[in-house]
């Protein structure tokens, strides 16, 4: 019982300390050999969840994707039934996982913030069949689909924030963001501004118009990737919720 109590209390103190979810709408926009290859700019979402093991630190995860090209048409749906027509979509798109930490050197009411990022993307083009005339969406409409291409790349990158507290719950307002002494903060919200240059090793990868299909029999498919390194600065705007 002793060996138990000892090992919980290690953990509590491992663990303790504060803790902090980022939620931001993304804009990626390709640099370098990235955009030199007219990969245009992506639309996405954005997630961190960090452990601020002090207030200068904080450590965790940070998930996201972004949407850098599509395109749809209307093909019947099939040679034999020309009068039932369905939606063929393509999408191209980018996610990625990464270890991030983060430097806050200064508290208050507005705080700048710095971080370092280390992981992998996965560049992906697919294609869906869509029922026209289904109320849902995409996801529920879909008939069929299938991965047309798919590439990982390294990915480690730097940036840095603005952080705006907006309100605090369960505590003292006029208090620190992380609770200096004595307080009892049990949750801050605030709206932050953020910015990362993300250095991507090379990939294979397709954009719009890089699918190519036969008309006739045998009605192949080829396809014309593009082989790159895939840099990009990131700007996002967001909410983040420490408690």
């Amino acid at each position: 019982m002793k060996k138990i109590l000892l090992s919980a209390l290690i953990i509590s103190s491992a663990f303790s300390g504060n803790f902090g979810v980022d939620i931001a709408l993304i804009g990626q926009l390709p640099k370098g050999e990235f955009k030199d290859e007219g990969v245009p700019t992506g639309f996405g979402l954005d997630i961190n969840g960090l452990w601020y093991p002090s207030n200068i630190l904080g450590l965790g995860i940070n998930l996201g994707g972004t949407r850098y090209g599509s395109s749809e048409r209307p093909e019947p749906w099939s040679k034999t039934i020309p009068d039932v027509t369905v939606t063929v979509k393509t999408t191209n798109d980018l996610v990625y996982g990464h270890l991030l930490a983060r430097v806050v050197p200064l508290q208050g009411k507005s705080r700048l913030y710095f971080e370092g990022l280390l992981g992998i993307k996965n560049l992906f083009t697919s294609t869906k069949v869509i029922s026209e005339d289904c109320p849902g969406d995409d996801d529920t409409c879909e008939l069929a689909s299938s991965r047309n291409y798919t590439d990982n790349a390294f990915s480690y990158g730097g940036g840095g924030g603005l952080e705006i507290i907006l309100t605090s719950f369960g505590g003292d307002e006029d208090s620190d963001i992380k609770g200096g002494e004595g307080s009892d903060i049990e949750g801050v919200l605030s709206f932050f501004i953020n910015a990362r240059y993300m250095i991507g090793a090379e990939a294979e990868y397709l954009k719009k118009g890089d699918i190519h299909r036969m008309d006739q029999e045998p009605y192949d498919v080829t396809y014309s990737p593009s082989r790159s390194k895939t840099d990009v600065l990131q700007i996002s705007l967001g909410l983040n919720f420490n408690f």
